[in-house]
């Protein structure tokens, strides 16, 4: 048996190239094209999705870092305005690009043209249309859609329990240690798109993967305080709304909460409201927890978290939207009363059994 261990203990080393964790076989190959065009490419214009969360940019960060120290020139675009608890995340003077004249001309000159944690063209915004197939790469742990963006290599696994696990493969591949500031992106991705290890996207392999980043400097304590300590006033101000309009249905399961399109002028515009809805998933007995938010312009902006077996995502898409089963939302317009209505109507009827659940 200790013959055995060891040749076994061998292989596994040989293949890890001075990283902690190894690949999964099946994402090997996709991993290894990927660095090799981003290892290569003299130009990286990199997006993320609207209201870009810890691991959209987390993703973002971390082939900036990696690749950035090579000399490549890394272009950030973002389409929504930026977190301001993940600018810690960002390179040293790094220039966040919108859709204006010199985001646009960033990303149709650059040589690789990458998208991270979205294979939606709808949830690029502006940029959506300056996407040149052949230069384009998608990393993405959602599912494919029927209309996904069109690119010469596409890197999804809707296994993993982040985008930040396929990108943390693709520069495994490269062979070169991983810096402080890069497994501190990746780490953020993970913790954040897991609900800290809670949600049931954790895997194994997850822990792995933390336990790899944290090896690297990756310091938990230290990274808690930005992400989860630092609310502000305005926020707390929002959570309180929320609160005290929060709505239960003890017969479905079903908790939501309604913010009105004033919020901002009352409280002030947060980064983004992950937090809130959390806050509505934790009451008791809740199996499907929703937020409508209603924004300036009248669209009203739904987020889903589901606590049980439900798959929400397939309610998000027929809405128009997408996401994961556990965790989806959309965006619809109308008058927010009969918007909070028609969605409730079918979020009881797929609870009831309505509509398909995971």
């Amino acid at each position: 048996i200790a013959a055995s261990r060891s040749s076994r203990d061998r292989s596994h080393r040989a293949d890890r190239s001075g990283f902690g964790l190894d690949t999964p076989p099946h994402r090997l190959e996709a991993a290894r094209r990927i660095a090799q065009r981003l290892a290569a490419a003299q130009s990286i214009a990199i997006a993320t999705h609207v209201g870009g969360d810890g691991d959209g940019w987390g993703s973002a960060a971390a082939v900036a870092h990696h690749f950035g120290t090579r000399g490549t020139d890394v272009r950030l675009l973002t389409s929504s305005p930026f977190p301001g608890s993940l600018e810690f995340l960002l390179p040293s003077g790094a220039e966040l690009l919108t859709p204006g004249p010199s985001g646009i001309e960033a990303l149709e000159t650059a040589e690789i043209q990458l998208v991270v944690d979205v294979s939606e063209p709808s949830r690029l915004a502006e940029f959506a249309l300056h996407y040149d197939r052949e230069r384009t790469i998608v990393i993405d742990h959602h599912a494919l859609t029927s209309q996904p963006i069109e690119a010469s290599l596409t890197f999804v696994d809707s296994r993993a329990a982040a985008t930040v696990e396929l990108v943390y493969d693709v520069i495994a591949q490269t062979g070169e240690k991983l810096s402080l500031e890069t497994a501190r992106a990746l780490y953020v991705g993970l913790v954040t798109d897991t609900g800290s290890f809670r949600y049931s996207n954790t895997s194994p392999h997850t822990h792995r993967l933390a336990a790899t980043l944290i090896e690297a400097g990756a310091n938990p304590e230290t990274l808690y305080r930005p992400l989860f300590a630092n609310q502000s006033a305005a926020e707390l101000a929002t959570l309180r709304a929320v609160l005290d309009g929060i709505e239960h249905d003890p017969a479905h399961g079903l908790t939501w909460a309604s913010l009105a399109a004033d919020v901002d002028q009352r409280f002030g515009g947060l980064d983004e409201y992950e937090g809130i809805i959390e806050h509505v998933r934790n009451l008791s007995g809740t199996e499907v927890a929703i937020l409508f938010r209603q924004l300036p312009g009248g669209e009203i902006k739904v987020s889903f978290r589901s606590s049980g077996a439900t798959n929400i995502g397939s309610l998000a898409r027929s809405f128009g939207g997408g996401g994961h089963e556990k965790a989806a939302g959309a965006t619809l317009t109308g008058e927010l009363p009969e918007v909070i209505e028609e969605v409730l109507a079918a979020c009881r009827a797929l609870l009831a059994g309505g509509i398909p659940r995971s």
